[in-house]
């Protein structure tokens, strides 16, 4: 009994505190994440396979990296490999922002924007935390559209020209 009740309080308190990371992402990052909304709905199919392959490949990169560096005794190749890893965390954890802000404006348009984050988020973290399809289904593809959108808006923003100044 006791088991549940600190699984029961660990699953709460990591809820409440990924979707309080959604709404500071929110405040923080305003126009990332429109970036990554816009990609993630405009083109579902494309950040899905753009965030799919770029998972399969980042993961394998680190993993040649550590077994090269386990390999040879090269120090630093363990270190690209933890690298790596981060920086595909946090473009997930971008990606995972902007979904819970594409749930929220889609089931509440006419809410303010940190209510649609709020609650876009609590909604998006119960789904994925049914048992078999959030967790092997819902999650997985949440994570892999939210990273696609969030490359695709990244180098879409950079493709832009930037606004020149009036004259």
């Amino acid at each position: 009994m006791g088991d549940g009740l600190g699984m029961l309080t660990i699953v709460l308190a990591v809820g409440v505190s990924l979707v309080a990371l959604f709404a500071v992402g929110g405040g923080l990052f305003p126009r990332q994440l429109a970036w990554t909304r816009q990609a993630a709905e405009g083109q579902a199919t494309r950040s899905f396979l753009v965030g799919l392959v770029n998972t399969v490949f980042v993961i394998a990169l680190a993993m040649g990296a550590g077994a090269l560096g386990e390999a040879t005794g090269l120090s630093f190749l363990p270190i690209l490999s933890v690298l790596l890893l981060a920086i595909l965390i946090i473009g997930a954890t971008f990606g995972l922002m902007g979904m819970a802000e594409l749930v929220g404006e889609r089931l509440f348009p006419a809410s303010r924007p940190l209510r649609r984050t709020l609650v876009g988020g609590a909604i998006l973290l119960l789904a994925c935390l049914a048992p078999y399809v959030g967790w092997f289904g819902l999650f997985p593809y949440t994570v892999l559209r939210g990273l696609g959108g969030f490359i695709l808006g990244w180098f879409a923003a950079r493709a832009r020209p930037a606004p020149q100044a009036a004259a």
